[in-house]
């Protein structure tokens, strides 16, 4: 077992494993490591790890190290302590500059609600009714008056208004629905339908408009609001 706890790599060099070299190891730890500008002349600039049953990283960086690879594994992989909504490679080779726990961000449209994740998929797309910007632990909801039909939104914007005629007074739906007969709904985004004003009604579902008003006939009246049918209509007395 090999342990690099709480310190600063900086210059190493090596032909492959710049500062380590495992093989056939039981396990290898890292915690509040700072890995600067080490090398190695075959690959792999930091950890060269073959059939090391147990890795795990935490709290540590890997920075300017150069080649064309930063750690390289071959039948091991690691266990990375990265933050919910992000990911990183477990087995394989890793490039560039990178942290944990901060690792890779699940990219737009895409949501990472449990660890250990391994590629950019992460926990899969977003769900319907919802959007989830880089970097989303849990699915956010679409807001009240809106709706999103489809996985893999990618922000707020992606959440489409419900459309004249119709309103969604929940968040986080696929769907909006009709304005009852007796209602209407003038605007885009609406949470709720206006009722059909008094001294009349209004027979349409789904009317975007109080153009489909009808008055009660001569001789009779309508005192409340949302009436659905002529049947609302009173004779005066």
């Amino acid at each position: 077992a090999v342990s690099i706890i709480g310190s600063t790599v900086t210059g190493c060099s090596a032909w492959d494993g710049g500062v380590v070299w495992a093989e056939n190891s039981e396990s290898l730890s890292i915690a509040g490591v700072d890995f600067i500008n080490n090398t190695a002349f075959g690959s792999s600039s930091v950890l060269y790890l073959d059939n090391v049953k147990q890795t795990s990283i935490i709290d540590a960086s890997f920075t300017g190290n150069n080649v064309v690879s930063v750690i390289q594994t071959i039948n091991s992989e690691i266990d990375w302590a990265c933050r919910l909504g992000r990911w990183m490679p477990t087995k394989g080779a890793v490039f560039g500059d990178f942290s944990a726990p901060e690792c890779n961000l699940c990219p737009d449209g895409y949501f990472g609600n449990t660890s250990g994740l391994a590629n950019s998929s992460c926990s899969g797309q977003c769900t319907k009714g919802h959007f989830c910007e880089a970097g989303t632990a849990d699915p956010e909801p679409c807001p009240v008056g809106t709706r999103m039909p489809a996985l893999g939104a990618a922000s707020n914007e992606s959440c489409i208004p419900c459309a004249p005629g119709q309103y969604q007074p929940s968040a986080g739906e696929e769907e909006c629905l009709p304005c009852a007969a007796g209602s209407f709904s003038p605007d885009v985004g609406l949470a709720a339908c206006d009722p059909c004003p008094r001294g009349g009604y209004c027979g349409e579902a789904g009317a975007a408009t109080r153009m489909v008003w009808e008055p009660c006939l001569a001789g009779s009246f309508n005192p409340a609001n949302g009436s659905n049918s002529s049947a609302a209509c009173e004779l005066c007395p």
